[in-house]
């Protein structure tokens, strides 16, 4: 290296030229090491990347060299991947063995994961967690980071911090299954987060669950937007096909549906439901086949999120054959009536 680049080099920081790297091999390379890097270096990194001006060819040119140069120095025989070494492990000692071991190695088999949910607000990771069971929320805590932890317990009604608190302190090991709907979690709390925060909007499914929540006159409006779009009204009629939707029907069509649609479905698509959908669900049931469902709701263990979702889709998908085929009368909302 010419000795006067060098000494020119010198006088670039680590962070800058750290930037200058990541900026240099492309988003799709500069994103996974990023992944691989903390909160606060992401941050510094980034405000760098931002920032950085000033850089000439040679600059760029003497960094790149530098970097490679001491990559064949040190890189010798790289260490085996997580994904090698698991294929591997597996074979010798067994799924089980093999994944406790790697956890250890690796800091556990969800870090990469759950770290996506540090750049996630606090205000915004508990909106989303109100949905879950609270044992999911004990989970989700469990494995992030103490002080953001501490911050979204804060943000929760303070007569269930004892709860989740208990919870996480009695956690030991978590199961296989239980991981993946940990992971099933964090993949929609991703996907909610952008839909919060990005610019996608979904106008006709806003629409609808406006609507299926609007306390005017639904059919007035329902009407005045057909005038504007009809394929647009019936889209958003569609849409609001949703399980709520049930709390607006009659006795005699809840009746029919609890009549036709098998009672383990409802069981499960009533955990966790609001307690007011619930009820006008089962009110209009003989007491005491209401008071067995209620039983049977509340000593069924806590359910994986997607199979509760999977149980209400497949009752409105039922709704919708029934309707097709002329058997309901299903009100998507109140019509106005004369007499």
């Amino acid at each position: 290296m010419n000795p006067l680049r060098a000494e020119q080099s010198k006088q670039i920081s680590d962070l800058d030229r750290a930037a200058i790297l990541l900026l240099s091999m492309g988003e799709e390379n500069a994103a996974c090491i990023i992944k691989k890097l903390g909160r606060n270096e992401v941050r510094a990194l980034s405000e760098r990347m931002a920032k950085i001006a000033n850089v000439t060819q040679d600059d760029v040119a003497t960094i790149l060299t530098d970097f490679f140069d001491q990559y064949r120095t040190e890189s010798g025989v790289s260490g085996a991947s997580r994904v090698y070494l698991e294929r591997a492990l597996d074979k010798a000692v067994g799924r089980k063995l093999a994944r406790g071991m790697l956890d250890d190695i690796y800091g556990g088999a969800l870090a990469d994961d759950v770290r996506r949910l540090e750049w996630v607000p606090a205000e915004l990771l508990v909106r989303f967690m109100e949905q879950e069971h609270i044992q999911m929320q004990a989970l989700i805590l469990a494995f992030l980071p103490a002080e953001q932890a501490s911050t979204i317990l804060g943000l929760f009604p303070a007569q269930k911090h004892d709860d989740i608190l208990f919870r996480i302190a009695n956690m030991r090991e978590v199961s296989e299954h239980v991981i993946e709907d940990l992971r099933y979690t964090l993949e929609r709390c991703i996907e909610y987060v952008g839909e919060q925060v990005g610019a996608r909007i979904n106008g006709v499914q806003q629409v609808a669950d406006i609507m299926n929540r609007y306390s005017g006159n639904k059919s007035e409006v329902m009407e005045l937007l057909k005038k504007h779009d009809i394929a647009m009204a019936d889209a958003i009629e569609d849409k609001m096909y949703d399980f709520y939707s049930l709390s607006r029907q009659s006795e005699d069509v809840l009746n029919q549906l609890l009549t036709d649609i098998p009672d383990e479905l409802w069981v499960t698509a009533l955990k966790g439901a609001d307690v007011a959908l619930t009820e006008s669900i089962l009110a209009v049931l003989p007491k005491r086949l209401a008071q067995v469902y209620r039983q049977q709701i509340e000593t069924m263990k806590p359910q994986p999120v997607r199979k509760v979702e999977a149980a209400r889709a497949e009752i409105m998908t039922i709704v919708k054959q029934m309707m097709a085929a002329g058997r309901l009368e299903y009100r998507l909302y109140p019509e106005e009536t004369v007499g």
